[in-house]
Formats: C-alpha cells, structure tokens, sequence
C-alpha cells in the first residue's frame, strides 16, 4: 500500500474560494464566527477529497496531488483498474460529507448549518452534474471500456 504523504496545493485562485467560504460564514453566523465557519466549510470541502484519497491509498490507486482552486477543492488521481474500485473511490468523498453531518450537528450556534452544507455537498457531488462525482460514477457504469481509458472527469485540473 502507497504512503498516504499527497502534496497539497493553493492555486491563486483558490484564495477566492476561501473568501466566499468566510462570507458564507458571515450568513451563517455572523462577523464573529465568519473565519472559524468558513475555515470549518473549507475543512469540509477539504474532507471530501481526503475521503477520495482515502479509498484511493486503500485500494492502490495512486494520488499525485489535491488542492484548492476558484472551482473548489480536488485531487488527482490514475484511474482504478477495476469498475468497482473507480465507482468506490469516487463515492468515498460524498460519504465522508455524510458521515460529516451527524458530529458537526453537536457543535454550538452553527452545526446545524454547518450539518446541512455537508449534507448538500453530499447530495449534490451525487447528482450527474459536470465535474461531480456522480457523473464519475455513471460513466463508469455505463462505459464498455476499460476505467483507465474512460474520459476524465471534469472535476481534475487541466494538465500543464
């Protein structure tokens, strides 16, 4: 089994993520709370791509890298060689929000805001949406090829 040691990085417009994290927490809790609440939605977003991570090192797919972008947060990673693993792999980051939601709905004044936002970004990665994980797991569902040569998701950044 690989190292779970995968390099992190900020790209310059992830900064803008990160400051419509904080105005959201200033919706949600107002200029107090907004930096803890919108460094607990990035921990989330973050969270969501460990969980791919994750199922990736278990199941010997390797990770080059994962980051933060204008788009959101997400990691590069080969393919599965097996459908089952590329279907797992790709659920694992929508389960992590789920499994998520129940601890974040015990933490004073905001979990329950903070519960939700992780429940939809649950549900929405699984919708088959552009660039979502349920697309993921539908084309490979669908697809008669094999996982390695099916067309990337959306979701990973362009290759320089």
């Amino acid at each position: 089994m690989q190292s779970f040691t995968v390099p992190f990085k900020m790209h310059s417009t992830g900064w803008f993520l990160l400051f419509f994290c904080v105005m959201v927490g200033i919706q949600i809790g107002g200029w107090q709370l907004s930096l803890p609440i919108g460094a607990l939605l990035v921990a989330s977003l973050l969270m969501h791509e460990v969980g791919h991570m994750l199922a990736a090192t278990l199941l010997n797919v390797p990770v080059r890298e994962f980051g933060i972008r204008l788009a959101g947060a997400y990691n590069r990673r080969a393919y599965a060689t097996r459908r089952r693993d590329e279907i797992l792999i790709s659920a694992a980051g929508p389960l992590m929000n789920l499994l998520l939601v129940f601890p974040l709905l015990f933490l004073h004044r905001f979990g329950a805001q903070l519960a939700l936002c992780n429940l939809l970004l649950c549900v929405i990665n699984l919708l088959p949406l552009p660039s979502s994980d349920g697309l993921r797991i539908l084309r490979t569902l669908w697809s008669s090829n094999a996982p390695g040569s099916m067309v990337p998701a959306l979701s990973q950044p362009p290759t320089r």
